[in-house]
């Protein structure tokens, strides 16, 4: 008898400690920058201090000459970068962040004409849902969800509808991608980000 309510005992505890490590993984939001009541993304603290996926630059021309006028450095989580290298797409949960700058360009000894970052402009935020969370908020879709931010509110986004806000600026990535990229992962310029080819 003794025996028995003794294994009782720590089928309970056991069965207890599985629900609650369960209703904890239910929980926990798939990405700490999203609400997960309303879908509201944010900017995430200390994005800045993710590795860098990749940097473009932008230019125009003044004058017959090329001066870049902005730069893109876009940041993810480490996580993101090892789990792409092993699966070729990106995680559920997956966040990117694109810090766009305003640029300077000027003559130095290593060139003629050197662009270097000079003031935030804004950011520009992808959370990867491949389970399709937020159907009702016109910022999620297509795999993602997609805000931009002004510099001074990290947490408001001024995106209405990804699909006139977002959308537009990302088409053309869908005929660069990988052949064999993944459907919504195809919204992404994987090209610009040597760091996921790397073995």
């Amino acid at each position: 008898m003794k025996h028995l309510t003794i294994t009782l005992s720590f089928l309970f505890l056991a069965t207890m400690g599985l629900t609650g490590a369960a209703l904890a993984a239910e929980e926990k939001p798939f990405s700490s920058n999203v609400d997960m009541s309303t879908g509201s993304i944010s900017v995430p603290k200390d994005y800045y201090l993710w590795p860098t996926l990749g940097t473009w630059s932008h230019t125009k021309a003044e004058g017959g000459v090329a001066n870049i006028h902005e730069y893109h450095v876009v940041y993810t989580q480490p996580e993101t970068i090892e789990y792409y290298k092993k699966n070729r797409q990106f995680p559920d949960g997956a966040v990117l962040v694109k810090e766009l700058l305003n640029a300077e360009t000027m003559t130095m000894t290593t060139g003629p004409a050197v662009g270097h970052g000079t003031t935030l402009k804004g950011f520009f935020v992808l959370v990867r849902d491949t389970q399709g969370r937020f159907k009702g908020s016109p910022l999620w879709g297509d795999g993602w969800g997609w805000s931009f931010f002004n510099p001074d509110d990290l947490v408001k986004t001024v995106s209405k509808d990804y699909k006139i806000d977002c959308v537009p600026c990302h088409k053309p990535a869908l005929d660069l991608a990988p052949r064999n990229a993944k459907k919504d992962d195809k919204w992404i310029y994987t090209l610009g980000y040597p760091v996921l080819q790397k073995k």
